[in-house]
């Protein structure tokens, strides 16, 4: 039998919280490009090591160590782009048939929201 993720299982908002973390960790380093796909792959390669390094960071609703303007101004985008994708998908129908799937949709979604 098929994997079947709906849009308001915790596995969806799992990787929502990852993508905003990982990629507002990414952000503080620089590395831009791609952002939320990577961020993706990241916790996908180490959800052990995220779930660790999570207990540490400030947040996901804080912009943390972000300092520079732009920074911060993407990170409340990319924040408020999360939050209308989550309500959208908890009240729709849609399932996903693999994680690769939902990380596809996910950045597919999210990465048209563009860095300031």
């Amino acid at each position: 039998m098929g994997l079947k993720i709906k849009g308001n299982d915790d596995r969806v908002r799992g990787a929502i919280t990852a993508l905003l973390l990982l990629g507002r960790e990414r952000l503080r380093r620089g590395e831009t490009n791609d952002l939320v796909r990577a961020s993706l792959a990241e916790y996908r390669a180490d959800p052990e090591g995220f779930k660790a390094a999570r207990r540490m960071w400030p947040e996901v609703r804080q912009p943390g160590p972000l300092t520079k303007p732009a920074d911060v101004a993407y990170y409340q985008d990319l924040l408020t782009a999360a939050d209308r994708l989550a309500a959208k998908l908890a009240e729709s129908k849609i399932q996903f048939n693999s994680l690769l799937e939902l990380d596809n949709y996910l950045a597919a979604s999210l990465g048209r929201v563009a860095p300031g």
